[in-house]
């Protein structure tokens, strides 16, 4: 888990772990607002963007990713960006949650710094965060929710927004998730 701390890049983040940052949407409506968020992010050593959002429910940032990456003299294939969405205020499938655990762990297996987001960054990205403490770190599904709890605090939108994950649903699927065994 986070033992060193690291300042956040962006106001609405926390680092789940030393190698995980859970975040809201990093883009924006339009380039020039999007550029301070991706630039920090990119910054900060994220190379891994996991997208829990629609295909149609926000902008798309991915081109701009890659843009904003040349220019900061990163190379843009370097980068990898995915989505695996996730219905707003909903839950992932059994599937869709495998999809995204096995993406998270071939990210920390490689080193590499990871952004998961949704829109906000509290529903779907706490119940994938709480999901990946409680496969990939041991933590029980209380645990786990505690740990958010803990990191959501340092959260600038906490004052409209106190917890995460955001329903009721949600904290219940982390609190009751365990993780399928391998065979």
């Amino acid at each position: 888990m986070n033992t060193t701390p690291t300042p956040r890049p962006i106001p609405n983040s926390y680092w789940a772990t030393p190698l995980l940052l859970a975040c809201e949407y990093p883009g924006a409506p339009t380039d020039a607002a999007a550029a301070p968020k991706l630039d920090a992010l990119l910054a900060a050593g994220i190379r891994d963007f996991y997208d829990l959002t629609h295909e149609g429910e926000l902008r798309p940032y991915e081109t701009q990713l890659r843009e904003r990456a040349a220019r900061l003299g990163i190379a843009p294939e370097s980068l990898r960006y995915r989505r695996f969405a996730v219905p707003d205020m909903g839950l992932p499938t059994t599937k869709r949650l495998a999809e995204i655990m096995h993406a998270l762990a071939d990210s920390a297996a490689a080193g590499r710094r990871a952004a998961v987001h949704c829109w906000g960054g509290i529903g779907r990205t706490g119940t994938v965060v709480g999901c990946h403490y409680v496969q990939h770190h041991g933590l029980s599904g209380d645990e786990a929710l505690a740990r958010i709890a803990d990191e959501w605090q340092h959260v600038a939108k906490v004052k409209y927004h106190p917890v995460s994950p955001q329903t009721r649903e949600q904290l219940n699927f982390v609190r009751n998730y365990r993780p399928a065994r391998p065979e």
